[in-house]
């Protein structure tokens, strides 16, 4: 690809997140109401208030008081919800604003509300949409079909119906999403009914843009659904049959719950399933907790990850928990081991903290005849609402083919703001050490920015623990030899770009992994 387009393309799409459109009420899903804090007949008020007119909407925001209130002004705020378009506001100002000052206009649009048939509001928007991805995974030896991936995309949707069209590298492919009363039909290669990011994925693509509202969810491989949706007092259940041959070479059985919380498909042929869980609870005694799970069982081999976080009311203590077990089968065709795993990997990982100030950490890992484990403990040498000075203290287990101990000292400035993060320090090894960075920084109508890296110095015995992601992904930590790795990601509505750049020592075959994302939504 020239390298000026892509600045020129990079340009502009920054420059279009920051003037990004804000959202509208219905288009907050109901699991992103309930992380948020909201108890269940809240989530359910909010969605069934959204699907009339934006000065009911606003009529029961005002409303509302106490504990509520505060919860539904702090997602106004983090969403950046917007009740009326430009035209609106412009021509109107505030039509709410001018009934309140205007008694007489206000009794009149009473009248009018009962007498004229309120009008349905529609699942989503009317719209237009096309993007593309480039992908460049540059190392030495890897195969130039599998350096470089690109695809083009053109689609629209409307009154639940739904259609795409795509270019991925030199295969044509497309999608659709097809709802009639109590039927859904997906077909193709990218919508289906379940949410899994495992099922029958497309190992060359994923994406970065599925998000709420979003028409772009994980490219799949060629898969069929047909359903049927049951409505359950407010609540719609779904269930059905499918067929996957990247999955199974035999249909099967699937089933989703209400908001998409549980997920499971199921082939008696290989007896073969997979089961999806990403549910939260909120209680006013016991604090928010919330789990997210996906795994596929097979005769061959099961693979997958959970992750558990727990925080206590008032945010006193947090709690986060994730174990998973990676394996080739997950990545198709498998290419040279510097690039993905030859040997499945297991791996458990906790950590405990008093306002992110006082915890610790523990961690464990089998990967073929090499296990690790470690514990660590930290605490403030100084703390103010500037940041904090950590102090923390680490064992590292190696036994297997080889017998190691080590123990590390770390030294870290940190400074943490709802999802602003700003983290960096030193720890010294006998041997050696690392120094250890990351930076989180929201921005914008929906972006944000991750940095992160680590560079290792001497010869440390054992592996570092890098945490990937904290916002931008799920949270996730792997063990990691090599002596300089650093991540850049950037999400927003409308772009993603991921860049990554890790080296070994004495090793002259770098990895650089570059994704960039494009989405352009027009509304009719």
């Amino acid at each position: 690809m020239d390298w000026q387009k892509f600045g020129v393309i990079l340009w502009i799409s920054f420059v279009q997140t920051l003037f990004a459109v804000e959202k509208k009420p219905d288009q907050v899903s109901v699991p992103q109401l309930l992380k948020a804090g909201f108890p269940p007949h809240l989530a359910a008020a909010w969605k069934e208030k959204s699907k009339q007119t934006p000065e009911k909407f606003l009529e029961w925001k005002k409303s509302l008081k106490g504990k509520e209130a505060a919860l539904v002004s702090k997602v106004w705020k983090e969403q950046e919800i917007s009740l009326f378009n430009n035209k609106q506001r412009f021509a109107d100002k505030n039509p709410y604003q001018k009934n309140e000052r205007n008694p007489e206009n206000k009794k009149n649009s009473k009248t009018k509300e009962t007498t004229s048939k309120p009008k349905e509001a529609p699942d989503t928007n009317d719209e237009l949409f096309f993007g593309m991805s480039y992908q460049n995974l540059d190392v030495r030896y890897l195969p130039r079909k599998e350096k470089n991936h690109s695809s083009v995309f053109l689609g629209g949707r409307g009154k639940g119906q739904i259609l795409i069209l795509e270019k991925r590298d030199e295969e044509f492919s497309y999608g659709t999403n097809l709802t009639y009363r109590k039927f859904r039909f997906t077909s193709g290669s990218r919508y289906k009914p379940i949410p899994h990011f495992y099922f029958a994925k497309d190992p060359n693509f994923y994406s970065q843009l599925e998000r709420t509202g979003s028409p772009l969810p994980q490219p799949i491989t060629l898969s069929n659904f047909l359903g049927y949706r049951l409505l359950n007092n407010t609540k719609e259940f779904e269930f059905g049959i499918y067929h996957a041959a990247a999955f199974s070479s035999y249909p099967g059985l699937y089933f989703v719950s209400p908001n998409k919380s549980y997920s499971g498909v199921w082939s008696a042929g290989d007896n073969k399933s997979s089961l999806y869980i990403n549910d939260s609870w909120n209680h006013k005694d016991w604090g928010s907790h919330r789990i997210q799970s996906e795994s596929i069982y097979n005769k061959q081999e099961s693979v997958g990850f959970v992750y558990l976080k727990s925080e206590s009311p008032g945010s006193q203590f947090f709690l986060d928990a994730t174990a998973y077990r990676d394996s080739p089968l997950l990545y198709g065709v498998v290419s040279p081991e510097e690039v993905r795993p030859q040997i499945p990997q297991s791996l458990g990982y906790t950590r405990m903290s008093f306002k992110h100030l006082i915890g610790s950490e523990f961690l464990s890992s089998v990967e073929g005849h090499q296990y690790e484990n470690g514990r660590s403990g930290f605490f403030p040498l100084f703390f103010s609402d500037w940041g904090n000075l950590i102090y923390r203290y680490r064992e590292y287990n190696e036994s297997g083919n080889y017998h190691w101990n080590e123990i590390g000292r770390a030294g870290f400035y940190e400074w943490r703001k709802e999802k602003a993060v700003v983290s960096f320090g030193f720890e010294s090894r006998e041997n050696g050490g690392q120094w250890e960075g990351k930076l989180a920084i929201p921005f914008g109508t929906n972006n944000l920015l991750e940095l992160s890296g680590i560079f290792r110095e001497g010869q440390p015995k054992t592996r570092a623990w890098f945490e990937n992601w904290t916002y931008a992904t799920d949270f996730n930590i792997n063990l990691t030899d090599r002596e300089e790795i650093i991540k850049l990601k950037w999400v927003s509505p409308f772009i993603s770009l991921n860049v990554s750049y890790s080296e070994k020592e004495n090793d002259p075959n770098p990895i650089l992994f570059i994704n960039f994302q494009l989405l352009q939504k027009i509304e009719l």
